[in-house]
């Protein structure tokens, strides 16, 4: 058994190294530019994590404009009229991002979290498309937006030597006035001192670009209040930025919301007709954790908490392989493959202790082969004990982790036929109800991935080059087999294009048997061959130093480096509130000294590095609540598409929700008999028939 996780090792080298012949390798940052590069995708190797995020140059300074829009009342929203019955009392839980062009930073970085949570939003762009009373106001006064989200608050652009406005001062006046009569808040993205188009109260007091090495950003009293799911004395770590450094005007309405500890970095302010607008004053992009930290506050912010969607924060961690041998790689770069490392009963009570001292209630998904179960294992914990003693204290522990079937064998999956298949699948069900292992239900997680179109042309080729075949390609045999098991989710992995799901936290409703679903996993850097930060240290530089076969560092990695380097690639899968798992493996649970293992080292630091900035409570699900979860996203999504529609009445206090089809959807910021709470956010699950509309108590932040 571990000689099939070889070949799995070189064809992921032989992927990275067609990967690379084509390009695929991340650049370094070019200078900041008024039109940021496109990224170039990173380096993802399969069965390993990401090198590195992709990276884009930050945007130029803002323009220097002078002068101001004048506030004119007499637009034509000033005033209700007949057309525009119900005016200030209802408005769709809907965002407007307004931008430029196509080339602004902005776009993508709304875009991204607005994805993310699953909300109903529209783009205009303001150098094509004018902006009108109907742009923001349906037919019967029902407002269409409950949130503006600029992409800077100039909307200035610039066409060849010139800048240009996106929106002129009637159209300014058309948004203020909509904002003013309908309650509607403003957040943008990027700001800085001056008063074009309005005075936001900010004052300069110089300005500067960030690298890679962080300006720390910390949160005001005001600050905390809008970011309260952020501890409120987090550092957070603002890098690749344009910042201006600013002070509040004296005499002006407007509180600072985040500081350098000197400089004002972001600011809520009143207009001088009421509005209430938030602004930071560095930027951001899609691909930074000062946007996963930061910009989800401000969609909050704006839309009072009332959208489509959610985000909370999970950290689920798979151990694959439990009671198998793996292969184990040693510093010289030689691989044992008999015996290679089997887990024994300590490194098991170790693993138990440390998730323990976690103190979140959390625990790993051992994803398991039963083949080596010893049938006449004993109950008893052994502290001290090796391998021979793992089954007895597994059936100890039993209870205190989450079991994934794996199947009994670990087989290759891509070519077995049915009866070998659903075998491989029932045997080790059996085999774990045999020593007490409740497995998630419903779930499947295939060696490899395997069986679910990613494979060489040739069955019996094991070093050549996987190819993604689309789930198309999977094996028939497995899906019809999983689904007379009662298997409804199988784990697939974000290294392959055609695992990840079309929308965040869904999953993918298998082309070849809609009753099963496909949710991918993260696959890490952490090797899973490799027991001691010794061994891990030699096989990244191996890979990812300066002389390795892929060379991505200038110089050797540390294994603190390593460690601090993939956890915070870790931290923003968890930071984005994505809910799918990071996969390790059986060699990475060896204790290394002094109760230190590889999987406990890169779990407790995303942990440390997550509660440094969060308030709100780290989740961990069981595997068949992930996939749950997913499966309402689906619905979730499919309900955005065929055009749900859910409207704030603000005098009755209520949300009306409408889908043209049946299924769940996630709406936040009411009550509701399915709401939960997560810090002080709150979101329902609500059912809709098609056509029919369900009316919830709103729930609005201050």
């Amino acid at each position: 058994m571990a000689a099939a996780r070889l070949p799995a090792y070189r064809r992921a080298v032989r992927a990275l190294a067609a990967a690379l012949c084509t390009g695929m390798l991340v650049a370094a940052a070019s200078p900041a530019a008024a039109k940021p590069a496109k990224p170039k995708a990173p380096p993802q190797i399969p069965g390993y994590g990401q090198v590195a995020p992709p990276r884009v140059a930050p945007p130029a300074p803002l323009p220097e404009r002078a002068g101001k829009v004048t506030l004119n009342k007499s637009t034509p929203l000033a005033r209700p009229t007949t057309k525009l019955a119900g005016l200030n009392d209802k408005v769709a839980l809907r965002a407007l991002v307004v931008a430029t062009n196509t080339d602004d930073f902005g776009v993508p970085t709304w875009k991204t979290t607005l994805d993310r949570l699953g909300a109903a939003y529209d783009v205009l762009y303001s150098a094509t498309t004018p902006l009108t009373v109907d742009t923001l106001v349906r037919a019967d006064g029902t407002g269409k937006y409950n949130a503006i989200l600029l992409t800077n608050t100039m909307l200035v652009y610039a066409d060849g030597g010139n800048y240009l406005n996106g929106l002129d001062p009637n159209e300014w006046n058309i948004l203020w006035a909509y904002e003013r009569n309908f309650g509607v808040r403003q957040a943008a993205l990027y700001t800085s001192y001056g008063s074009w188009p309005e005075d936001y109260c900010l004052r300069s007091a110089g300005e500067t670009s960030v690298g890679d090495t962080p300006l720390n950003v910390n949160l005001t009293s005001a600050g905390a209040g809008v970011f309260d799911y952020l501890k409120a004395d987090a550092a957070i770590p603002v890098v690749q930025s344009y910042v201006y450094k600013t002070s509040i005007a004296p005499g002006c309405a407007a509180d600072p919301i985040a500081t350098d500890g000197t400089n004002v970095l972001g600011v809520r302010s009143t207009s001088t007709d009421g509005r209430e607008r938030l602004a930071l004053t560095f930027t951001l992009n899609q691909y930074l954790l000062q946007s996963d930290v930061l910009v989800y506050g401000l969609v909050r912010w704006a839309t009072k908490g009332l959208f489509l969607g959610e985000q909370r924060h999970y950290l689920n961690v798979d151990i694959d392989d439990w009671f198998n041998t793996a292969d184990h790689y040693y510093p010289d770069g030689h691989i044992e493959y008999d015996p290679g490392f089997k887990v024994s009963a300590h490194d098991m009570v170790n693993l138990d202790q440390r998730q323990d001292a976690l103190g979140l209630g959390f625990k790993f998904n051992l994803a398991f082969n039963g083949a080596d179960i010893d049938p006449f294992a004993g109950n008893q914990c052994s502290p001290g004990g090796g391998p021979n003693d793992l089954t007895a204290t597994t059936k100890c522990l039993a209870g205190d982790f989450r079991w994934l079937n794996h199947t009994l064998n670990h087989p290759e999956l891509n070519h077995t036929s049915y009866a070998a298949t659903y075998g491989e699948i029932l045997d080790n069900r059996n085999a774990g109800a045999a020593i007490g292992l409740t497995e998630s239900a419903g779930v499947l997680k295939t060696p490899e991935y395997s069986g679910l179109g990613v494979y060489t042309v040739d069955p019996d080729d094991d070093t050549g080059v996987p190819v993604d075949h689309g789930l198309e390609g999977s094996n028939p045999n497995l899906l019809q087999a999983a689904k007379d098991l009662n298997i409804r989710y199988l784990h697939g992995n974000m290294s392959f294009a055609s695992h990840k799901p079309a929308h965040f936290n869904a999953s993918i409703v298998h082309p070849m048997e809609p009753a099963v679903e496909v949710v991918p996993d993260w696959p890490t850097n952490v090797a899973y061959f490799c027991t001691t930060p010794e061994e891990e240290t030699a096989f990244y530089n191996s890979f990812y130093g300066p002389n390795g076969k892929f060379p991505y560092w200038p110089t050797n990695r540390t294994y603190e480096q390593i460690v601090d380097y993939e956890t915070g690639i870790a931290l923003q899968h968890v930071a984005s509130g994505g809910i799918n798992t990071h996969t390790l493996h059986i060699a990475n649970v060896r204790d290394y000294g002094n109760g230190r293992t590889l999987a406990t080292d890169w779990v407790e630091a995303t942990v440390a590095k997550y509660q440094a900035i969060y308030s709100v409570p780290l989740l961990n699900l069981d595997w068949a609540q992930i996939g749950a979860y997913t499966s309402v996203r689906t619905q979730h999504f499919a309900a955005l598409g065929a055009g749900v529609d859910a409207v704030y009445d603000r005098s009755a206090g209520t949300v009306t929700v409408t889908s043209p089809a049946a299924g769940t959807v996630q709406v936040s910021g009411v009550q509701a008999a399915t709401s939960t709470t997560y810090g002080t956010d709150v979101t329902a699950p609500l059912a809709l028939a098609a056509g029919t509309a369900v009316t919830v108590t709103a729930a609005p932040r201050a």
